[in-house]
């Protein structure tokens, strides 16, 4: 028993050790993926625009609230 706690001592250090330090990664991103994100990026901002549009006036009574004089 006390030998497969060793081993998985001795396995965890390395996986961590190999985590902590890792090699160069020689990757690239294709168009597709540049494409994607970037579609990403849109969306989240249409949503974004969509959620103020609707919640406009809560927003603008928080703010007034924020900066109103009592």
């Amino acid at each position: 028993m006390n030998q497969i706690k060793y081993f998985l001592r001795i396995t965890l250090l390395a996986a961590a050790v190999t985590l902590c330090f890792p090699q160069y990664g020689y990757a690239y991103i294709d168009p597709g993926t540049g494409s994607y994100v970037f579609q990403i990026i849109i969306a989240a901002f249409v949503a974004l625009s969509f959620m103020v549009k609707i919640y406009w006036l809560k927003i603008k009574g928080f703010i007034g609230r924020l900066f109103s004089k009592k």
